[in-house]
């Protein structure tokens, strides 16, 4: 199956490169990509050449004991790979080949930052949930910590950026791969009761000596958005949480740009649309919000085109006595566009009630 459609530079300009920056990458290699590619089929291509670049600098740099920068190569490789499999649903084996090449980037960046970011597998029923964790050096006594929950088609590995910003303020973080998520897929599907597996995290999270049990915060990008606060009004031990660029629920869902609908169709393994919507059924916050105790940060893009400005509002609305809106008149999806501003924001905010 083939995708000769041509890229729209109006979606690679507005949502694709602010997400690149975002997330640690460099706007000159979307750039580059746009240059280089002209369909959707060419797009991976050209982004693993970007990476296999990067692969190949940090390689060089690791060699020369310059540790630091290997990280920061093997980090954007990661970034990179990951855009190159994002889109490529119609091509199955190369999505799956470049998520292990993401993989595989970033575990080579994990023993050489600095903290370091430990690989672990968190028990989660009958299977393991892939995870890093991240604790600030040279602290006294254990440390708050926040668990980063990712959205639809991203994974722990795009919390590069805000792994960096939590340890740098004496926070414990813990990143990790979720149901139809990176590493997770195919093994375990996107469905039901998400959340439990945020509680999973916490208790891994929580067993950890230098990690505080009683100061544990979530920040949920995009869907994640959604299970933060189903996790928070079921999980006591959730102290404070983030909901960055999520929603009430999926009612958005027709006007949901076509790669997210395929994206929920890959990520619950469904056939269609319509099976994939009947798979997260209960991505809706009806049930649970009278049940949120702690306080939540809803952050939201006002020209967010996934989910629209009215989910986080409600949110908002329904937590009169705890929850707080944060608008960002000109913020996209997950305000990528105001990324500095933003995440640094969120994670103040969390460092302040933890």
């Amino acid at each position: 199956m083939n995708d000769t459609r041509p890229l729209d530079d109006d979606e690679v300009l507005r949502y694709w490169i602010p997400r690149l920056v975002a997330d640690g990458g460099d706007p000159n290699d979307a750039l580059a990509v746009r240059n280089r590619a002209a369909t959707w089929d060419e797009w991976p291509v050209a982004w693993a050449e970007i990476a296999d670049g990067y692969l190949d600098v940090g390689g060089n740099r690791a060699g020369r004991g310059h540790n630091i920068s290997a990280a920061a190569a093997y980090v954007r490789a990661a970034i990179c790979f990951h855009f190159a499999q994002v889109v490529a649903f119609h091509l199955p084996d190369m999505k799956f080949d470049l998520q292990a090449r993401k993989t595989a980037a970033f575990a080579q960046a994990a023993p050489l930052m600095a903290p370091p970011a430990e690989r672990v597998s968190i028990p989660f029923g009958d299977t393991t949930l892939p995870a890093y964790i991240r604790v600030p050096a040279d602290r006294d006594g254990p440390v708050a910590g926040i668990v980063l929950v990712p959205g639809l088609d991203s994974t722990k590995e795009d919390f590069a950026t805000v792994m960096d910003m939590a340890v740098a303020r004496g926070l414990a973080v813990l990143a990790f791969d979720g149901p139809g998520q990176g590493e997770a897929h195919p093994g375990l599907l996107l469905g039901p009761e998400y959340e439990a597996c945020i509680s999973a995290a916490i208790d891994a999270f929580a067993a950890r000596p230098k990690v505080d049990a009683g100061r544990i915060g979530t920040i949920g990008r995009s869907l994640g958005g959604i299970y933060v606060v189903k996790a928070a009004a079921a999980d006591p031990r959730i102290k404070a949480t983030v909901v960055f660029g999520g929603a009430w629920d999926l009612s958005d869902w027709p006007t949901m740009p076509p790669l997210i609908r395929a994206g929920f169709v890959w990520a619950t393994g469904t056939e269609d649309e319509d099976a994939a919507l009947a798979r997260v059924a209960d991505a809706t916050l009806d049930d649970c919000i009278a049940d949120v105790a702690s306080p939540v940060l809803v952050v939201h893009g006002r020209h967010d085109a996934i989910f629209k400005d009215h989910q986080a509002e409600r949110i908002a609305a329904a937590l009169p006595d705890n929850g707080t809106l944060w608008m960002v008149e000109d913020g996209v999806h997950c305000c990528h566009n105001r990324a500095f501003e933003v995440r640094t924001g969120m994670v103040d905010w969390l460092a302040e009630r933890l």
